[in-house]
């Protein structure tokens, strides 16, 4: 198998330190700069759920959890919408139905 020599370890350790801090503020500039792309992208992955397992109680514990690992700045633009219920009743892609959530079709 690969080992990295020791010698470039420390050299490793710093440049994947760094990469991840650039991840971090690419994506949080992602979403400050753009929250209504990052709204369709959220709709999007709740409608890929909807699609896998069909239509849900909005508290359901697969949605609820899903959301609670968002990132921080995610949340906050879906709770600055009214939160989940609302946020996702804002797109024309969801409709609630007897306190289920459902794809529009």
């Amino acid at each position: 198998p690969f080992v990295i020599p020791e010698y470039l370890r420390g050299q490793l350790e710093e440049f994947e330190a760094r990469r991840d801090i650039s991840s971090i503020n690419n994506y949080r500039r992602l979403l400050d700069s753009n929250p209504h792309q990052t709204c369709e992208s959220l709709y999007e992955y709740f409608s890929q759920i909807l699609e896998q397992h069909g239509p849900m109680e909005i508290n359901n514990e697969l949605l609820v959890g899903e959301y609670e690992h968002f990132p921080e700045e995610a949340q906050k633009i879906v709770e600055g919408e009214g939160g989940l219920k609302s946020f996702l009743l804002k797109s024309f892609n969801f409709v609630m139905v007897d306190n289920f959530i459902c794809l529009r079709k």
